[in-house]
Formats: C-alpha cells, structure tokens, sequence
C-alpha cells in the first residue's frame, strides 16, 4: 500500500520511564527532487491566485504526499517573512488571499496560505497554536504562545510541519530574515520536535506520553546537530541540572542511525575552552560521564565532532548545600 512508502513506523522502545520511551517512528527521506523542481518552474500564469495554483498542482501530480510536498515548496519558495512586522503581528496579513497577493506573513499567515492550497486540492492540513523555543536556554519562560505551524492528514496518518522554519532562517538577532529552504521542518519528527515546538494541544505532539509546558521549557536547548542526525533522545532529559563540586553526572544520546562518532567535547561556562572527553558507543547509543569541579551558575556545552549538540544550564545543587550547612 501506498502509505507504507510514504513513512515507514518502526516500533521502538528505549527508557521505560521517560518522555524518550516514545515510539520510535522512522520517517525515511524521499526522493521529492521532481517535485521541487516543477514547483521551482512555475510561471506567473499558473500562480494567478489559489486556485489556479492548487489546480495546476492537481493536474501534475495525482499522489497526495507529492500534491502536498509542491504546496509546501511553493509556499517556501515564494512568501517572504513579515520581518518589519514581526513585533505588532497584527498589522501583518494573515488571511491566506491577501498572504498570496502580497508574498508576506507571519507565522499565522504562512500556516493560513498552506492550509488553503491543500484545501482546494482536498487535503487535510490545519494549524497547530503553541510555543517556539529557538535560542532560550533551559529553564527560560515564554509567557505567552509564540508559533504556529501546520499538521497534515496523509494515508490516515498525521505529520507535523513547519513551512514558515523550511522558509529561512534568522540573522543579527532576529533582526533579519535570509531566505533559504530547509528540510529539516518537513515530516518534523515527534520526538525530535517537542524539544522545540509544544503544541496548545497536547493531542497534536503525536506521543504516548503529553508533555506539559514547565517540563518542554527545561528541556536541553538543541542545535543543528540534534536534528540533522536523528538524535531523538538526550539524557538528561532535564535541561536544568543541580550540581556540586565533584558531582559525576552520565550524558547520552541515541540516534535513529549508528553515527560513526570521532571525538565528544566540553564546555564547561561559556567562557571556557572546549575538552575532549572519552565516551562510549554502541551502535546508536552513545554516552559519556562527566565531573563537575564547581557548583557556580553557568551553561555546558556538549560538541560531537566539534559541531554544537545541546546546551544545558548548570546551577547550584540547594539540596545538597543545605546537608553540607
């Protein structure tokens, strides 16, 4: 059947006693080159409005997973983001007609435009409301929610999307916005991206296991690395870790993939050079221990191969102070 193609569900269980005891989905990476490259050569006269877009899209491709991946590059291709105004969200256009009049928007509007283009080609696609951690460190509230992204009905199954994240990234501070695909947010895995999207509503992380807002603010803040490689667990799953002087504390991490690791590295304050430090791999578990030489408040960084995988926040162990007095 076709859906078994489209993503494979690969039933894993790791840690009987954490958010990470998930299942273990595999979302293999399909061949979506020939569909990029017809939406890329789309000429103004097929892109007139909505419609004529969502029709031209149905007449080349009869699968729903490639009718939806040219929705999905179309939108990244051609809506630029609202950077000017990104701080008064509601001077920008959200309605998914003015969205592709004006080739801007916002969050919302990114998510609108998509949601109404798989409409007209009858599919299943809606917004999920929630919250976005981009560059906060472990324990950092975000009081309000601050995303929204897409979720999308394929062959009876749900996948997570986030069009305006594959449109570009953020530069100097979020003050610019350079346009650039990224895979990375098409098929978000759910264990993956909980790390960085929480959804308003729970049913919508696809887990067995809902995880709540103060538990998704202290998890381990994650770079390119995490997701790139298919790392979906990290241990400890905590971001924020009590510590005193001698303290030895085990990290690690599991990939969907055996990664072929050479060297894992420290940084122990932000001010500090990065050590390597000894680990061990098998297959696609990988962990390391390590010591803590003092309790003061700072972050630790851990490298694989010297590119950033996560970042925790270190404070000090209270507990342990109050026995110690």
């Amino acid at each position: 059947m076709l859906h078994k193609s489209f993503f494979t569900a690969i039933v894993f269980l790791f840690l009987s006693t954490s958010l990470f005891s998930q299942k273990r989905i595999k979302i293999p990476v399909l061949d979506y080159g020939s569909v990029d490259e017809f939406v890329l050569k789309l000429k103004p006269e097929q892109c007139v409005n909505i419609d004529t877009l969502a029709a031209v899209i149905s007449r080349e491709f009869d699968r729903p997973h490639f009718r939806f991946r040219a929705a999905f590059r179309w939108v990244t291709e051609n809506i630029m983001y609202d950077i000017k105004n990104k701080r008064h969200p509601q001077k920008s256009n959200s309605n998914a007609n003015e969205v592709f009049k004006n080739k801007t928007a916002l969050a919302e509007g990114y998510a609108n435009i998509l949601n109404a283009i798989c409409a007209k080609m009858n599919i299943t696609c809606l917004s999920v409301n929630g919250y976005l951690r981009q560059n906060e460190f472990p324990g950092t509230k975000i009081k309000k929610p601050n995303h929204i992204w897409n979720t999308v009905k394929l062959y009876d199954k749900w996948y997570l999307m986030d069009v305006m994240m594959a449109s570009g990234y953020f530069e100097n501070g979020d003050k610019i916005f350079t346009k650039r695909f990224t895979e990375r947010y098409f098929a978000l895995h759910p264990r993956q991206v909980i790390l960085t999207h929480l959804p308003l509503n729970g049913n919508r992380q696809y887990l067995d296991t809902i995880v709540d807002k103060n538990t998704f603010l202290r998890y381990p803040k994650v770079y390119d690395f995490f997701f790139d490689n298919g790392i979906y667990a990290l241990r400890p799953a905590d971001g924020v870790i009590p510590v005193f002087k001698g303290l030895k504390k085990r990290f690690y991490f599991k990939s969907m993939d055996s990664l072929a690791i050479g060297k894992i590295e420290i940084r122990d304050g932000k001010k500090s050079e990065k050590i390597q430090n000894t680990f061990t791999q098998v297959d696609s578990l990988l962990y390391f221990d390590y010591v803590f030489e003092s309790n003061k408040k700072r972050t630790l960084d851990v490298f694989v191969d010297g590119l950033p995988l996560c970042t925790y926040s270190i404070v000090p162990d209270k507990k342990k102070k109050r026995l110690e007095d």
